[in-house]
């Protein structure tokens, strides 16, 4: 049986875990590393890439709180 998995929560993370991330990948592009195939890569790098701006863009919006984690 498959699970699905479409979204991932980011509760308990701040906006700076997300500009360290950036930060990662920034060093990846300077130092021109990859792993594996090339082309797959870099098409899996600028997907996270893309997604990455766009929680940090969501994220330094006015406003936009980020919950505190649920302790279990």
């Amino acid at each position: 049986m498959s699970i699905v998995c479409d979204s991932v929560s980011i509760a308990g993370l701040r906006a700076t875990h997300f500009q360290q991330l950036q930060a990662y990948v920034k060093d990846v592009e300077d130092a021109g590393w990859y792993y594996g195939n090339r082309e797959q890569f870099r098409a899996r790098h600028s997907e996270l890439k893309a997604w990455l701006d766009g929680v940090v863009e969501h994220v330094d919006q006015h406003g936009v709180v980020i919950p505190k984690k649920k302790v279990r």
